[in-house]
């Protein structure tokens, strides 16, 4: 009789505990597909996964906002107004905005998770931001510690560059070790004496620069 009471109630415990996790993650853990309306125009609404932070699930979308530090928060670029659904401003984004600013519903997208629907404005222009696929032509060293990047753009594409612009790179998973890098002749001896042929780089998941 002993030892059937402990099993009924090692079960009630671990049906219990089992219930109060599965409680807590629907209330924590966003789940199902969310609204967000941009520019208050329902044409360029777009329905998304919740649980992923704003700007990834707007570059998705095919909508990218600056970001030169690939959002980590520090660059402070990828700024959007929230009218609804963003919850209250966290500490990583407080320092970006004056008060009037906070006031105004700025935030950071790269720090905002979809929980729920949104309301959000971003700049117009952002809607003409396109996304290629490349070929890296060339790399060559033009000083020890810089490279003179040469991307081939797919075909019939062109970019209308301006002072101030800039372009944000993708990288997919990689492993590569420095050994195998071409550097020139003259900048080798720096390299060999910083001891950087012997690092490895090992990235498992994609990377945005």
């Amino acid at each position: 009789m002993t030892i059937i009471l402990g099993v009924v109630m090692f079960t009630v415990v671990v049906i219990g505990l089992v219930a109060v996790i599965l409680a807590a993650r629907s209330k924590l853990v966003s789940s199902g597909d969310v609204t967000i309306t941009i520019n208050d125009n329902p044409d360029q609404s777009i329905q998304v996964p919740a649980g992923s932070k704003l700007m990834n699930t707007l570059a998705d979308a095919g909508i990218y906002l600056p970001s030169a530090c690939g959002g980590g928060g520090s660059c402070q670029q990828c700024r959007c107004v929230i009218k609804s659904g963003g919850g209250d401003i966290l500490p990583t984004e407080a320092s970006a905005f004056t008060k009037g600013e906070v006031k105004e519903g700025w935030r950071l997208s790269c720090q905002v998770a979809v929980k729920q629907d949104m309301n959000i404005e971003v700049e117009p222009e952002l809607f003409g931001v396109k996304r290629w696929e490349c070929e890296v032509v060339s790399n060559p060293n033009v000083a020890t510690f810089i490279k003179e990047l040469t991307l081939k753009l797919p075909e019939g594409e062109n970019v209308d560059f301006r002072a101030g612009g800039y372009v944000q790179l993708e990288v997919p998973p990689h492993h590569v070790k420095f050994s195998d890098f071409e550097v020139e002749e003259e900048y080798r001896g720096d390299w060999e004496r910083f001891g950087f042929f012997n690092l490895e780089s090992k990235v498992d998941e994609t990377v945005v620069r």
